[in-house]
């Protein structure tokens, strides 16, 4: 088993902020010291100046998705 160089797959278990910029793929692996769930990682690692939308607004907007179809669903 190869693993991939760190640019290539970048894990906030084993790799550094300072590596971030580099990254080519994020891994929102789990840390065994914390159980966060994936949609809250996303929003923590996958947003800042390094990231053309982030997964805050991305969950937002597909919130706001689903509450418009809910509320076409009852109408």
């Amino acid at each position: 088993i190869f693993s991939l160089p760190q640019e290539w797959l970048w894990c906030e278990s084993w790799c550094s902020d300072e590596t971030k910029p580099a990254s080519k793929t994020i891994d929102l692996c789990n840390n065994p010291l914390h159980k966060e769930p994936k949609v809250s990682m996303a929003k923590r690692v996958i947003s800042g100046e390094l990231f053309q939308e982030s997964w805050i607004e991305l969950d937002a907007e597909v919130e706001q998705y689903e509450k418009d179809y809910l509320r076409s669903l009852a109408d």
